[in-house]
């Protein structure tokens, strides 16, 4: 353990787990927010600006649009083909009948019963039938027939004011230009022009094709003002921070290759197996050392909740499976239950940083561990692993747990979290705590290591601090980029 990770324990220096964690917190949406402007909209918008407004042909456009006149426009050429259509003929008598009292009486009369009467009266006295009966008969004999009674209905209704306007107005030929105007494409585009030349968007673009000072009312400007108020803005502003701030030089550097928060209500099984990874490969279950008190419970000694998984080790009896090196695999009935859990299916790694931020009590019956072990059992490399006064980490490369690479420590409050980092390089390792080097050796690693969480008891059992909790908050991976 070095000597300035005691001083910083002595003295009280050492950061805290929860200050650390703000820490990485506040790194994190930094990454975040950085990450979210390059990919937004105004980031876009101001650099896509910044090249529009440098470019020649911005330059070349904005000379354009101060040549521009109204003499000979397009505008100019719609308003005079306007003109002219409102001066012809037809629409001016489109326009004088439509809406008129004549157009209106007109529309009454053909609507009425009237017009419909004469109508039936006049195919009937013009018949052929009619015109027989009427040239067989002298008129004596003809007024005493129905047939004189239609015709004389007939020549009442015809000589009527509304039928003789009828006769008169809709032959005449100012009706037939209306009607004629009324589908023509003449009267269409006259519509289309009036529309065109009397909206507010037309209109304004005359005033502007007039306007001596029209650049400044051009989008060529307005992109001028965008890029000046992006430029100058606070996003701009916050973004140029950002890239500036030397703590983001770290995710240039590294990979989050591996992150669990435990945020969910159950055990993520397609990472975590609750299982001892050795016994479970070899008999499908796990199994406990010869040495230990505890039977392995699966998940019911795994609890999630308010974001950290809780391992359990309870007194109650339970079902288990010893491991007795003299015969193998044993079923045996203990009198204490506990929890472990492998990441043998998604984590594995040879180089590279692994974290957890834990807390348990300490004790000299009852042990829990953060260990790294391969598909070989040795070596066993321990992030942590509690002990009577402190905690124990380091390098297992031997049966019998013995080993000359290896440090325990005392002095951490077990009433507080703690960070406990692993870093692998080559064979290279260091070992921190909450951020201060405790210890380093070197160990021949020949393949990629998964982790095991547990807690296991020893001898007699102090059953008083039980039942008994490993805390874990979360744990991360990370690698070096290439």
């Amino acid at each position: 353990m070095s000597i300035p990770f005691r001083l910083k324990c002595a003295l009280g220096l050492l950061p805290t787990a929860d200050q650390l964690d703000a820490k990485w917190e506040k790194l994190i949406k930094m990454r975040d927010d950085l990450n979210a402007m390059e990919r937004s909209a105004e980031l876009k918008q101001f650099e896509d600006l910044k090249n529009l407004i440098e470019s020649s042909d911005f330059r070349h456009k904005k000379r354009e649009i101060e040549s521009l006149q109204f003499a000979g426009s397009k505008e100019e050429k719609l308003l005079k083909e306007y003109e002219t259509l409102a001066g012809s003929y037809a629409i001016k008598n489109y326009h004088r009948i439509l809406g008129s009292d004549r157009l209106l009486r007109l529309q009454n009369i053909l609507s009425g019963h009237a017009l419909k009467k004469f109508v039936e009266l006049q195919k009937e006295v013009e018949s052929v039938e009619f015109g027989n009966r009427k040239a067989g008969l002298k008129k004596k004999e003809f007024v005493k027939t129905p047939d004189y009674l239609i015709l004389t209905e007939f020549n009442q209704i015809r000589k009527s004011g509304d039928i003789t306007f009828w006769r008169k107005f809709s032959g005449s030929e100012r009706y037939l230009t209306y009607l004629k105007t009324i589908e023509s494409k003449k009267l269409q585009r006259f519509g289309e022009l009036k529309a065109l030349t009397s909206s507010r968007e037309f209109n304004d673009k005359i005033a502007y094709l007039k306007d001596k000072k029209r650049f400044l009312k051009s989008v060529q400007y307005k992109e001028i003002l965008a890029f000046n108020a992006i430029d100058k803005g606070r996003f701009m502003a916050d973004y140029r921070k950002l890239k500036r701030a030397r703590e983001l030089d770290f995710f240039e550097k590294w990979e989050i290759t591996f992150e669990e928060n435990f945020s969910g209500k159950k055990l993520d099984n397609e990472r975590w197996q609750p299982e001892n990874w050795m016994g479970f490969r070899a008999a499908g279950k796990s199994f406990s050392q010869k040495d230990e008190m505890q039977g392995f419970n699966g998940e019911k000694n795994l609890e999630m909740n308010n974001q950290t998984l809780s391992i359990w080790a309870k007194k109650e009896k339970v079902e288990g499976t010893v491991w007795d090196p003299a015969v193998g695999l044993l079923p045996k009935q203990y009198g204490y239950s506990s929890g472990i859990l492998n990441s043998a299916a998604s984590l594995r790694l040879k180089e590279g940083v692994i974290e957890a931020k834990v807390r348990f009590k300490k004790d000299s019956t009852i042990t829990s561990a953060f260990t790294l072990t391969g598909e070989s059992t040795f070596p066993q490399i321990d992030l942590f692993r509690s002990a009577k006064n402190g905690v124990g980490l380091g390098i297992v490369e031997h049966q019998g747990g013995k080993s000359s690479k290896y440090v325990r420590l005392g002095g951490l409050n077990d009433e507080h979290y703690h960070i406990f980092r692993l870093e692998m390089f080559g064979n290279q390792l260091v070992w921190k705590i909450n951020g201060s080097e405790v210890y380093s050796n070197s160990v021949s690693m020949k393949e990629p290591m998964f982790i095991h969480m547990l807690t296991t008891l020893h001898g007699e059992v102090n059953e008083h601090l039980l039942p008994h909790r490993f805390e874990v908050d979360w744990i991360r991976s990370f690698s070096k980029k290439s």
